[in-house]
């Protein structure tokens, strides 16, 4: 009997491409912007630690020094980076790239929004030279033939910070994260804190213990660049929380299932947010900006995606905890391109509107949700239905659930947009800008990386 030949079999050829595609699709994910910073952050601190270990077993004997300065830059950069006024100059920086820069470059510097990779990249990297400075502490101790109760709390304090810098990084684990987000978020903000008084206490502590005899405390800490990093850390991070104020808001319930909250203390421009909370030492959630031009304040839109927005939906608050500095975000980059293909679903629509307001670009939309004239008001559906045949409104409640990616293909060539920028849930938002992007065409979205 003659063999049977598979080399031309077209099932084996699908199999073959459809194993490529997932391949590609890994692979482009695995190369974005956020991952490329991250693994750029902690290849060189890699470097370092090697070049450590390195001088280490080469000398006998640690620098004693390197650890606690690796870690003061790393956890100086992580905390820096989320500050919103550097993420507001930064953003200002990157979108004053003209729509006449190539494309090439203005989609790589449209993905300003992933800068969360050097926070995270810093974070783990500051995680690991800690650990480090945790075995040569330890080391250091044991060799210690008169201990004094400094040595003892120093030691103490290097071990209590290692588990909660540890911690901060499990917890942080997307995985980890998507399921247990208020934990994540308990973890973050009360382990930072603790560690940033206990760095402060350890600082001090090592400066007084490595001083020269001769040498004032006052001096040798001045001399030191951590505890300068030390600062300005701490500094970024109170000038955060001294920008958290409960304002007095407007509340309009639009339906069941959306809440519209106006606000007065600013009139921020298209593509910012803000961050909102009922518990301020626990909790906050960003939701996008929306002013209207000529007029004082701004508004934005919740809709029911949780335990948290659905109470606020059904009982509207007359205040609210903001921290009050609107802060940049992915539709900010709009303006860098010449025409965009907006893609949104539900809420999503409330942070494109200052945008289609603003004229800055020519604007393209998809919206997607049910009923929407009277889950979001005539008020939003007079600004889309402005933009005639440039909006197309699919209503899920008469039209079911869209074929998205097939539609936002054939807008995305009937336009003759250069971008085209997503906002939806996670999972939706994730996977189109991912095909998008697979395909070759410049595409972006939230993240929710911080």
């Amino acid at each position: 009997m003659a063999a049977t030949s598979t080399a031309n079999d077209p099932s084996n050829e699908k199999v073959q491409n459809q194993t490529t595609s997932r391949f590609m699709k890994w692979l482009r994910a695995a190369c974005s912007e956020y991952r490329l910073l991250f693994t750029i952050v902690f290849a060189l601190n890699l470097v370092g630690v090697i070049e450590f270990l390195f001088n280490w077993v080469r000398k006998g004997y640690p620098n004693n020094k390197t650890c606690a300065l690796a870690v003061s830059i790393n956890l100086a950069i992580s905390i820096v980076i989320r500050e919103e006024h550097i993420v507001n100059l930064l953003y200002v920086i990157c979108t004053a790239v003209p729509s006449t820069a190539p494309l090439w470059f203005r989609r790589r510097v449209g993905k300003i929004y992933h800068l969360g990779g050097l926070h995270s990249g810093c974070g783990v990297a500051a995680t690991f030279w800690f650990i480090l400075l945790c075995v040569e502490s330890t080391i250091s101790f044991c060799s210690t033939k008169s201990k004094t109760a400094e040595h003892w709390i120093l030691i103490i304090i290097v071990y209590i910070l290692d588990c909660l810098l540890v911690s901060m990084i499990v917890m942080a684990h997307p995985s980890i994260r998507a399921k247990l987000h208020n934990a994540f978020e308990i973890v973050h903000r009360l382990a930072g804190w603790s560690s940033l008084a206990l760095l402060w206490t350890l600082t001090v502590l090592n400066t007084d213990l490595n001083r020269r005899s001769s040498q004032k405390l006052s001096s040798a800490l001045f001399g030191s660049p951590n505890i300068w990093l030390l600062f300005i850390a701490t500094f970024s991070i109170i000038i955060t929380w001294l920008n958290c104020r409960k304002v007095k808001v407007e509340s309009e319930q639009l339906s069941k299932h959306a809440l519209r909250i106006k606000f007065d203390y600013a009139t921020p421009g298209p593509g910012t947010t803000i961050r909102l909370s009922s518990r301020p030492l626990f909790e906050w959630h960003a939701f996008a900006t929306w002013s209207q031009p000529g007029q004082k304040g701004f508004s934005l839109i919740i809709s029911n995606a949780g335990d948290w927005t659905k109470a606020l939906i059904n009982s509207p608050p007359r205040e609210i905890w903001a921290r009050r500095t609107p802060t940049c975000g992915v539709l900010r980059i709009a303006p860098m391109f010449k025409s965009v293909l907006l893609v949104a679903t539900g809420s999503g629509i409330a942070p494109c509107l200052p945008v289609i307001m603003s004229n800055s670009t020519r604007i393209n939309l998809f919206w997607s949700t049910r009923d929407p004239l009277t889950t979001y008001g005539t008020e939003i559906g007079n600004i889309i239905t402005a933009l005639g045949k440039r909006a197309h409104i699919h209503n899920t409640s008469t039209m079911g659930r869209p074929s998205t990616l097939p539609t936002v293909l054939q807008l995305y060539k009937e336009t003759e947009s250069e971008a085209v920028i997503v906002i939806s849930n996670p999972k939706l938002t994730t996977k189109l800008v991912e095909d998008l992007e697979y395909m070759g065409i410049p595409a972006f979205g939230p993240i929710w990386d911080s």
